[in-house]
């Protein structure tokens, strides 16, 4: 009896290792499953682990994996409710700032601006110190800016400006977004300083030469031909995307310095370069325009002789 006893005893500890061994990962089927775009089935393992495990935790895990699947379904309601299911029943898990953030970024996706900016507000304010506080910031910057509440956004992208300095991406987008505003205002100083902010380096060259050429178009703007044209200079010098637009630009600046030799001399480089160019017209109308001054000019000169 006692060997028996013994026995089963020795049984029953060796089923809980393997039951304790086959729970060390319980969410390797699941992800296994999505990989496999079989979503119900993983939704249905989760509600297994669930009720398997309903004190660990593994639980909220497995409600932020259910919303997540919601979510490549693109049932976005149901993925905001496993979210604030996950707020509601476990507000102080690590998993909740995903969940916090979800809310946020859900609410746009369905188009509920204004309950998405109160989310993301709620983030900020729970997690001062958050990782995705400065996207939190850029998309209720971009809703504002979106709905024309231009103070509202220049206060959030102002914020990543004076603290998110290495965020290259994010900062550079904030930077030009910023000078776009004060552009539209007319405020070209201002959008000027904000384009400056942007800096070149090899991983953010686009991003560079955009704000170069937002830049150099405020400038013109303000009648600083000289300083658009330098800037203009700068973008062809990047050689990424932008030389058509700079030709264009450097050619107007040139001659509304009244230097229509190099004007022209750049309209043909735009037309041979790019003879499909949007501004073909416009380069064309310009090059006879030119030309009749150049005519004019050389007239008056033979007069003076």
């Amino acid at each position: 009896m006692k060997n028996k006893k013994f026995l089963f005893v020795l049984l029953a500890l060796f089923f809980a290792a393997i039951t304790l061994y086959a729970a060390e990962d319980p969410f390797a089927n699941a992800n296994d499953l999505v990989k496999k775009g079989k979503y119900q089935d993983a939704i249905k393992l989760l509600i297994h682990i669930k009720q398997l495990y309903p004190d660990s935790d593994w639980y909220p895990e497995c409600i932020l994996m259910t919303a997540r699947i919601y979510e490549k379904e693109n049932k976005l309601n149901d993925a905001l409710a496993e979210y604030k299911n996950l707020i509601d029943k476990f507000p102080k898990n690590s998993f909740a700032e995903e969940a916090y953030f979800s809310v946020g970024r859900i609410r746009s996706s369905l188009n509920q601006e204004d309950s998405a900016v109160k989310a993301y507000d709620l983030y900020l304010n729970r997690y001062p110190a958050g990782q995705y506080n400065v996207i939190a910031l850029f998309n209720i910057a971009s809703i504002y800016r979106d709905s024309g509440q231009e103070d509202e956004a220049l206060k959030y992208y102002g914020k990543i400006l004076s603290f998110y300095p290495n965020d290259r991406w994010f900062y550079s987008w904030a930077a030009i977004y910023t000078g776009d505003i004060y552009l539209k205002r007319k405020d070209y100083d201002r959008s000027i300083e904000a384009y400056q902010r942007v800096l070149k380096d090899n991983n953010n060259s686009v991003l560079y030469s955009l704000s170069q050429l937002h830049r150099a178009q405020a400038m013109m703007n303000k009648n600083d031909y000289i300083s658009a044209i330098a800037s203009f200079k700068e973008i062809l010098k990047m050689n990424n995307g932008f030389q058509e637009e700079a030709l264009y630009g450097m050619g107007k600046a040139h001659y509304k310095l009244g230097e229509y030799d190099m004007a022209r001399e750049i309209y043909v480089s735009l037309l041979d370069l790019f003879p499909n160019s949007v501004w073909r017209t416009n380069v064309e109308k310009g090059l006879k325009l030119m030309q009749r001054k150049l005519d004019k000019q050389r007239a008056e000169a033979g007069d003076d002789l």
